[in-house]
């Protein structure tokens, strides 16, 4: 894989309107697809040198998606969607494709919505990969809600380019972003450029939307909803990830799960460590 090596780009129809996707590999593989969905408020840029990896990998078709209200995904035409909303469009999406059954790789909101994908079709769900999840106590429930994503305002002096900007650059330092206190302090560096400009770009394009998808993570019940999954799983989480403790406390709640915590994140040795452990979980006959 080159440096400029990209995915191919397609949308599909369904109610909504035109759905955005990337994709790669062999479509006559004969192999399940691997259907990858980013986090919030990136697009399927985000996950595409990892889908890459996958497709090389695995020797399988791989799919990612932009998730409705983002990228260049139209949004659900609802005020205020669910989860299990978003994996109802991505199983109409699928459907359009005419792909039946598939194994599932999420990241952060893409892990949330793979849980619910699993959860409400389950005969089109084979394997689960999720990387990264959020627990959050009730508390904390408010906290998110109130303070972590506000809808971007529009207005003419353009000061939401700035606030998007932020919002990004803000989120390698702090964690939740909206307490910038020592205590909240990843110690990480600074966010390479190149990607503060790529995030700040999608979540641009998201202003009116991007919110949405974050909302229904925050109200996400995960004690409810995980001892429900009763497909393999693999609960994945990087060194440098905050919600890896989360991923620690759901791993509790799933069925014979197994876990994969640690790892470089999203540099290039991390990737290819990242891409090694989905494909080796993939490729279990189950």
């Amino acid at each position: 894989m080159t440096a400029h090596a990209d995915c191919n780009r397609a949308f599909v129809r369904i109610a909504e309107g035109s759905m955005h996707y990337r994709h790669a590999g062999d479509a006559t593989s004969g192999r399940r697809p691997v259907w990858m969905m980013h986090a919030s408020p990136a697009s399927s840029r985000s996950v595409e040198p990892l889908a890459l990896a996958v497709a090389a990998l695995g020797g399988r078709r791989v799919l990612a998606p932009d998730t409705p209200g983002n990228g260049d995904s139209a949004p659900l035409r609802l005020a205020d969607p669910e989860l299990g909303d978003y994996a109802d469009a991505f199983l109409r999406m699928l459907d359009a494709l005419q792909i039946d059954r598939i194994d599932l790789y999420g990241f952060h909101t893409g892990a949330h919505i793979g849980i619910e994908m699993a959860l409400r079709h389950p005969d089109r769900i084979g394997r689960l990969a999720l990387d990264g999840l959020l627990w959050l106590e009730a508390k904390e429930r408010e906290d998110y809600l109130a303070h972590y994503a506000p809808p971007l305002e529009l207005d003419h002096a353009g000061t939401q380019v700035f606030r998007a900007l932020q919002f990004i650059r803000d989120q390698a330092w702090f964690f939740p972003h909206f307490k910038r206190d020592p205590q909240h302090n990843l110690g990480g560096g600074a966010m390479p450029p190149e990607l503060l400009h790529t995030l700040t770009v999608d979540l641009l394009k998201a202003a009116s939307t991007y919110h949405l998808a974050y909302r229904a993570v925050f109200r996400h019940q995960l004690a409810e909803r995980l001892p429900k999954l009763r497909q393999p799983t693999l609960l994945m989480a990087d060194g440098g990830d905050p919600t890896r403790e989360s991923v620690r406390r759901a791993a509790a709640l799933v069925p014979d799960a197994a876990t994969a915590i640690g790892g470089e994140g999203w540099s290039p040795d991390g990737l290819a460590m990242k891409a090694k452990r989905i494909v080796e979980f993939l490729d279990v006959a189950s």
